[in-house]
Protein backbone atom coordinates (compact mmCIF):
# COMPACT_ATOMS: atom_id res chain seq x y z
CA UNK A 1 0.00 0.00 0.00
CA UNK A 2 1.51 3.45 -1.24
CA UNK A 3 1.07 6.23 1.36
CA UNK A 4 -1.85 8.89 0.32
CA UNK A 5 -2.93 11.82 2.03
CA UNK A 6 -6.51 13.58 1.11
CA UNK A 7 -8.16 16.51 2.03
CA UNK A 8 -11.82 16.41 1.80
CA UNK A 9 -14.93 18.15 3.56
CA UNK A 10 -12.79 19.79 5.82
CA UNK A 11 -10.71 16.55 6.89
CA UNK A 12 -7.77 14.62 5.84
CA UNK A 13 -7.38 11.25 5.35
CA UNK A 14 -4.59 9.29 5.50
CA UNK A 15 -3.86 5.81 4.40
CA UNK A 16 -0.64 3.97 4.39
CA UNK A 17 1.18 0.91 6.20
CA UNK A 18 0.76 0.12 9.70
CA UNK A 19 3.40 1.70 12.06
CA UNK A 20 3.01 1.87 16.14
CA UNK A 21 4.95 5.04 16.23
CA UNK A 22 2.78 6.50 13.67
CA UNK A 23 -0.37 5.13 15.54
CA UNK A 24 0.79 6.59 18.68
CA UNK A 25 1.31 10.11 17.30
CA UNK A 26 -1.78 9.87 14.93
CA UNK A 27 -3.99 9.70 17.80
CA UNK A 28 -2.04 12.79 19.96
CA UNK A 29 -2.88 14.79 16.86
CA UNK A 30 -6.65 13.92 17.18
CA UNK A 31 -6.67 11.10 14.28
CA UNK A 32 -9.46 8.90 14.74
CA UNK A 33 -9.02 5.13 12.69
CA UNK A 34 -12.05 4.34 10.36
CA UNK A 35 -11.94 0.66 9.55
CA UNK A 36 -14.77 1.39 6.85
CA UNK A 37 -12.36 3.39 4.48
CA UNK A 38 -9.04 1.60 6.59
CA UNK A 39 -7.52 5.20 6.97
CA UNK A 40 -6.42 7.58 9.59
CA UNK A 41 -9.26 10.76 9.81
CA UNK A 42 -7.49 13.84 11.08
CA UNK A 43 -9.45 17.76 11.17
CA UNK A 44 -7.58 19.78 8.09
CA UNK A 45 -6.29 22.22 11.30
CA UNK A 46 -3.53 19.87 11.87
CA UNK A 47 -2.60 18.99 8.32
CA UNK A 48 0.98 20.32 8.26
CA UNK A 49 1.60 18.33 11.68
CA UNK A 50 -0.03 15.18 9.87
CA UNK A 51 2.87 15.81 6.79
CA UNK A 52 5.54 16.09 9.18
CA UNK A 53 4.57 12.64 10.69
CA UNK A 54 4.09 11.30 7.57
CA UNK A 55 7.26 12.77 6.20
CA UNK A 56 9.43 11.41 9.46
CA UNK A 57 8.43 7.64 9.04
CA UNK A 58 7.79 7.20 5.75
CA UNK A 59 9.86 9.54 3.83
CA UNK A 60 6.59 11.24 1.95
CA UNK A 61 3.57 13.24 2.89
CA UNK A 62 1.13 11.19 -0.08
CA UNK A 63 -0.42 14.08 -1.16
CA UNK A 64 1.76 13.31 -4.81
CA UNK A 65 2.73 10.21 -6.51
CA UNK A 66 5.99 9.28 -5.58
CA UNK A 67 8.51 6.66 -7.15
CA UNK A 68 9.28 3.28 -4.86
CA UNK A 69 11.46 0.36 -4.83
CA UNK A 70 11.94 -3.47 -2.65
CA UNK A 71 14.15 -3.31 -0.45
CA UNK A 72 15.69 -6.42 -0.28
CA UNK A 73 16.65 -7.51 3.55
CA UNK A 74 19.05 -10.47 4.23
CA UNK A 75 20.01 -12.66 7.51
CA UNK A 76 17.32 -10.18 9.85
CA UNK A 77 17.24 -10.77 13.32
CA UNK A 78 14.38 -8.47 15.37
CA UNK A 79 12.38 -8.76 18.32
CA UNK A 80 9.17 -7.00 19.54
CA UNK A 81 7.75 -7.13 23.28
CA UNK A 82 3.85 -6.92 22.86
CA UNK A 83 4.33 -5.77 19.44
CA UNK A 84 5.02 -5.87 16.34
CA UNK A 85 8.48 -6.41 14.40
CA UNK A 86 9.39 -3.14 12.66
CA UNK A 87 12.04 -2.10 10.22
CA UNK A 88 12.84 1.01 8.55
CA UNK A 89 9.32 2.41 9.29
CA UNK A 90 7.62 -0.72 8.09
CA UNK A 91 5.40 -3.62 10.00
CA UNK A 92 7.67 -6.83 9.12
CA UNK A 93 5.79 -9.15 11.08
CA UNK A 94 3.21 -8.83 14.00
CA UNK A 95 1.81 -11.06 16.44
CA UNK A 96 -1.23 -10.34 18.47
CA UNK A 97 -0.46 -12.73 21.26
CA UNK A 98 1.93 -15.74 22.58
CA UNK A 99 -0.35 -18.43 20.11
CA UNK A 100 -1.14 -16.07 17.31
CA UNK A 101 2.07 -16.81 14.89
CA UNK A 102 3.20 -13.95 12.96
CA UNK A 103 1.23 -12.48 10.55
CA UNK A 104 3.52 -10.74 7.71
CA UNK A 105 2.89 -6.74 7.41
CA UNK A 106 1.50 -5.64 3.98
CA UNK A 107 3.95 -5.59 0.96
CA UNK A 108 6.69 -8.01 2.74
CA UNK A 109 7.30 -11.40 0.82
CA UNK A 110 9.01 -13.34 2.54
CA UNK A 111 11.82 -15.75 1.28
CA UNK A 112 12.92 -17.51 4.48
CA UNK A 113 13.75 -17.69 8.11
CA UNK A 114 12.00 -17.68 11.30
CA UNK A 115 8.81 -15.82 12.38
CA UNK A 116 6.80 -16.69 15.02
CA UNK A 117 4.99 -15.87 18.36
CA UNK A 118 5.80 -17.12 21.93
CA UNK A 119 5.97 -15.81 25.56
CA UNK A 120 3.33 -16.42 27.85
CA UNK A 121 0.07 -15.20 27.67
CA UNK A 122 0.09 -11.66 29.25
CA UNK A 123 3.83 -10.99 27.93
CA UNK A 124 3.84 -12.21 24.37
CA UNK A 125 6.35 -11.41 21.74
CA UNK A 126 7.00 -11.07 18.26
CA UNK A 127 10.29 -12.91 16.83
CA UNK A 128 11.89 -12.71 13.25
CA UNK A 129 15.12 -14.59 13.37
CA UNK A 130 17.56 -15.26 10.60
CA UNK A 131 15.54 -13.78 7.81
CA UNK A 132 15.46 -12.45 4.26
CA UNK A 133 12.38 -10.77 2.74
CA UNK A 134 11.32 -8.12 0.67
CA UNK A 135 9.73 -4.82 1.54
CA UNK A 136 7.52 -3.77 -1.34
CA UNK A 137 6.02 -0.12 -2.47
CA UNK A 138 8.70 1.34 -0.59
CA UNK A 139 9.21 5.43 -1.07
CA UNK A 140 12.61 6.24 -3.00
CA UNK A 141 12.94 9.03 -0.74
CA UNK A 142 13.12 6.79 2.29
CA UNK A 143 15.78 5.03 1.06
CA UNK A 144 18.01 8.41 2.15
CA UNK A 145 17.07 8.06 5.52
CA UNK A 146 20.20 6.93 7.94
CA UNK A 147 19.17 3.70 8.67
CA UNK A 148 18.45 2.32 5.49
CA UNK A 149 21.80 3.90 4.31
CA UNK A 150 23.71 2.35 7.09
CA UNK A 151 22.04 -1.63 6.43
CA UNK A 152 23.32 -0.71 2.76
CA UNK A 153 26.52 -0.15 3.70
CA UNK A 154 26.97 -2.88 6.30
CA UNK A 155 26.26 -5.23 3.86
CA UNK A 156 22.33 -6.57 4.66
CA UNK A 157 19.83 -4.43 2.68
CA UNK A 158 19.74 -3.42 -0.82
CA UNK A 159 17.91 -1.38 -3.25
CA UNK A 160 16.10 -3.07 -5.77
CA UNK A 161 14.27 -0.70 -8.43
CA UNK A 162 11.02 -2.04 -9.73
CA UNK A 163 9.68 -0.65 -13.25
CA UNK A 164 5.57 -0.15 -11.95
CA UNK A 165 3.23 0.95 -15.14
CA UNK A 166 1.02 3.44 -13.33
CA UNK A 167 -2.67 2.80 -13.31
CA UNK A 168 -5.35 4.04 -15.98
CA UNK A 169 -6.89 5.95 -12.57
CA UNK A 170 -3.35 7.37 -11.51
CA UNK A 171 -2.80 8.87 -14.66
CA UNK A 172 -6.81 10.30 -14.53
CA UNK A 173 -6.19 11.98 -11.42
CA UNK A 174 -2.86 13.38 -11.72
CA UNK A 175 -4.78 15.17 -15.16
CA UNK A 176 -7.41 16.36 -12.41
CA UNK A 177 -4.86 17.28 -10.16
CA UNK A 178 -2.82 19.21 -12.64
CA UNK A 179 -6.66 21.06 -14.38
CA UNK A 180 -7.09 21.97 -10.90
CA UNK A 181 -4.07 23.73 -9.55
CA UNK A 182 -4.10 24.85 -13.62
CA UNK A 183 -7.74 26.75 -12.81
CA UNK A 184 -6.36 28.67 -9.59
CA UNK A 185 -3.67 29.75 -10.90
CA UNK A 186 -5.98 31.28 -13.69
CA UNK A 187 -7.81 32.74 -11.12
CA UNK A 188 -4.52 34.29 -9.66
CA UNK A 189 -3.64 35.55 -12.57
CA UNK A 190 -6.66 37.25 -13.50
CA UNK A 191 -7.13 38.60 -10.03
CA UNK A 192 -3.41 40.84 -10.49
Amino acid sequence: MKTNLIRENGQVRVQTTYNSEFVERAKDLGGKWDANSKSWIFSESVVDYVKNLLQEIYGVTGENDYETCSLIVKNYTGYGEKKCVELFGRSIACAFGRDSGAKLGDGIIWIYGIKKSGGSVKNWYTEVREATFEIQNFPIERTKFADVQKAIEEGWCEIKVTETKRSKAEIEKEIADLKEKLAKLEDELNNL
